[in-house]
């Protein structure tokens, strides 16, 4: 799940950048954002609530500046990945530079941290398997079996080495078709409306001189020509941590559950696999299902993905390689013989639900990974990358799936570069 976010992600700055928009705008708002120490959160995002598409991001100072014609009575929400979001009035952000500080939830959750006693069913494989049927029972209730329609604002933030590669944020439309795809999950089909790219122009140069370069796979080009770029990113967070599914494919693996955590208001669930290849590759993933203890509806669900690649003779990076590793870089060594040793990946991603009409929804989902790419001489490339999607509305009466021509259709993209 990670790997293919980390390879999406940094092509996503690999794509070309083709549109721009000028949009008709009025009073300017500005504003700062900062975290509890009082040091900048860049690339926070900020947008009205009754017009998202005037959103716009913060700088490596943590300030942000937007033009907007709406009424003063309006409210602007501000977010970031780990952190509480904030809503403040729109006539707030007028005249002098309002500092906002965002108090720090980090997202990877360590969900089995609930204090209080729990039933230990270790060991008894009976008890257990009740407790699981019961659950997936209330998941078959809860969740929704016609198609729904949600309407979402997906972020995409890339750093490396401490040094901000960019945003990508997105509105878009998606619908979920229950039980429609082949995997074991639910369809996701993702219908883009607008999309903003947030970049440093030196970041963005070096973006675009990558992507022209002559070694670069004349197929990644292709694929950037004919597939509407970046999109993949936000289908496929939507798409992770199909929790009725996972749970299908793992209740009966009764010696990897447990009860890790129970409260009056809490009941934590959590399975864990892993594998190990001869000490190459090892991975381990841990799903942990939050739920109300009295009916077994599910609250919110975490994935945690550790991953440790190890290659005892390295493997030599080849010239197109080498172009995507000199981006990832950001410092001004530029690698021409890179030998792959060692690799390391840490993944969160955690999904909130919300009830409407007596079902389960998503509310909102979040990501953070943290990779370390090790070659010879100990030389690493830390990456990080964060997503969000937040929902901002449902319709599930009448929803059908939408045409062919609605999910492949490009869309120009605004293109803001932040200084």
């Amino acid at each position: 799940m990670t790997k293919r976010f980390l390879i999406i992600a940094a092509f996503l700055l690999l794509l070309p950048f083709a549109f721009r928009l000028s949009p008709l705008m009025a009073t300017t708002y500005y504003g700062r954002v900062v975290d509890d120490r009082h040091q900048p959160i860049p690339f926070a995002t900020v947008y009205p609530l009754d017009s998202v598409v005037l959103g716009t991001a913060t700088n490596d100072n943590g300030l942000f500046a937007f033009e907007a014609n709406l009424p003063e009575s309006g409210l602007v929400m501000i977010s970031f990945v780990g952190y509480d979001r904030k809503t403040i009035p729109l006539r707030q952000l007028r005249g002098d530079t309002m500092t906002i500080v965002l108090h720090e939830k980090p997202v990877a959750l360590d969900e089995t941290t609930v204090s209080a006693k729990h039933k230990n069913l270790k060991g008894k494989k009976k008890e257990m398997a009740q407790l699981l049927y019961k659950v997936y029972q209330q998941m078959a209730q809860d969740m929704p079996s016609q198609c729904t329609r949600y309407h979402v604002v997906s972020d995409a933030r890339m750093t490396s080495q401490n040094s901000k590669w960019g945003m990508e944020q997105m509105i878009a439309t998606m619908v979920t078709i229950p039980e429609a795809a082949k995997n074991g999950s639910d369809s996701v089909q993702l219908h883009a409306e607008h999309c903003k790219r947030f970049f440093n122009p030196s970041i963005r140069n070096r973006a675009e001189k990558a992507y022209e370069a002559k070694e670069l796979d004349p197929r990644i080009k292709k694929y950037a020509a004919e597939v509407d770029s970046g999109v993949a990113v936000h289908w496929a967070l939507f798409q992770f941590g199909n929790i009725r599914y996972d749970m299908e494919k793992t209740m009966s693996d009764l010696k990897h559950w447990k009860v890790a955590a129970q409260s009056p208001t809490e009941l934590i669930l959590s399975h864990t696999e892993g594998k190990n290849y001869l000490g190459i590759f090892k991975w381990n993933m841990t799903r942990n299902y939050v739920l109300n203890p009295k009916t077994y509806s599910v609250i919110r669900f975490s994935e945690h993905l550790t991953m440790d690649i190890n290659i005892p003779f390295g493997y030599k990076l080849k010239g197109r390689e080498l172009i995507l590793l000199n981006l990832l870089n950001m410092s001004e060594e530029q690698y021409e013989k890179f030998r792959l040793r060692k690799g390391h990946i840490d993944s969160t991603l955690q999904t909130t639900y919300q009830r409407k009409n007596g079902k389960l929804y998503i509310q909102d989902k979040n990501l953070k990974t943290d990779g370390l790419i090790t070659g010879t001489k100990n030389r690493t490339i830390p990456t990080h990358f964060k997503a969000s999607q937040r929902v901002t509305s449902i319709e599930t009466s009448g929803v059908k799936p939408l045409k062919k021509s609605q999910i492949t259709k490009r869309f120009p993209r605004q293109i803001v570069e932040i200084y």
